[in-house]
């Protein structure tokens, strides 16, 4: 009778586990006050051409997560788009922005929610961002970019590892 049940519980053990070790990875605990540093945009290191019309684009130069306490969090992005004035000079443009805001976390994923977002502002393209978690750090996905572009795929990695 014992070994029955020892049999049908192992099944309902491997169900119930097995699922957790292999999202260990995604319950791997937030590094508070150190920068979650920007290290690759679609899988390219920067700098990153930003998608658009301009000529030259704009280019992502450095950008990082900061998990401020166990309630904010901060996002930070530098780019930097290089033009030539009427007298032959190139002069760098330089968009640098910080939004700090509330997160939530969730299993395999923060949600991070800015306090003082406003469309069309330079920032952050919505006042919400859900952010994946790894061990290799945080990726964020932002959608609603033209052809041939459909995302851009942040890789923000822990500050204790090298991505």
């Amino acid at each position: 009778m014992r070994r029955h049940r020892i049999r049908r519980f192992f099944p309902s053990a491997a169900v119930l586990f097995l699922p957790l070790a292999a999202c260990s990875d995604s319950l791997a605990p937030l590094v508070s006050g150190q920068p979650y540093v920007l290290s690759a945009v679609n899988g390219q290191p920067l700098p990153f051409a930003l998608p658009g019309s301009l000529s030259p684009p704009p280019m992502i130069v450095e950008g990082s997560v900061t998990i401020l306490n166990d309630s904010m969090a901060q996002r930070h992005e530098r780019s930097v788009r290089t033009i030539v004035n009427s007298t032959g000079d190139s002069v760098p443009l330089v968009g640098d922005w910080t939004y700090v805001g509330i997160y939530q976390q969730l299993p395999g994923q923060i949600v991070l929610r800015y306090f003082t977002w406003t469309p069309g502002q330079s920032g952050p393209l919505a006042p919400v961002e859900t952010l994946f978690v790894s061990a290799r750090g945080l990726t964020l996905r932002e959608v609603g970019f033209a052809a041939p572009l459909d995302s851009l795929v942040r890789l923000f990695c822990v500050p204790t590892a090298a991505c």
